[in-house]
């Protein structure tokens, strides 16, 4: 294994990757023996954010390269959802602190009090 992803950060990282139907045709012109390694590289990849090193097999790291970019893509969609969520609940919970606020206030708090002479 080789250097880290820049993706996998202490940012909140989804659980796994989808595999799309689409990656069958790359896989399946790989050998079984290959296909598994780039699979495994592929779940390494996406739990540690760790590289491979296919030295060994330019086939099987293109592969992986090519695929490794739809994770990324996803991991980060993933994040930017978290990140929406996480604005969207803040301004949820400010709103019912203010609503909350304003109902402890008493109903004559809006009038201008009057000068004492």
């Amino acid at each position: 294994m080789g250097e880290r992803s820049v993706i996998m950060s202490d940012t909140k990282n989804p659980k796994g990757f989808f595999t799309y139907f689409h990656h069958a045709a790359v896989i399946r012109q790989r050998s079984d023996t290959n296909a598994g390694r780039v699979y495994k590289a592929l779940l390494d990849y996406g739990s540690t954010g760790e590289l491979p090193d296919f030295s060994d097999s330019d086939a099987c790291a293109i592969v992986f390269t090519m695929l490794r970019t739809e994770i990324d893509y996803n991991f980060e969609r993933y994040q930017q959802e978290c990140e929406n969520r996480r604005i969207a609940a803040e301004r949820r919970e400010a709103k019912k602190r203010e609503k909350a606020a304003q109902a402890q206030l008493p109903a004559d708090h809006d009038r201008p009090q009057e000068a004492q002479s």
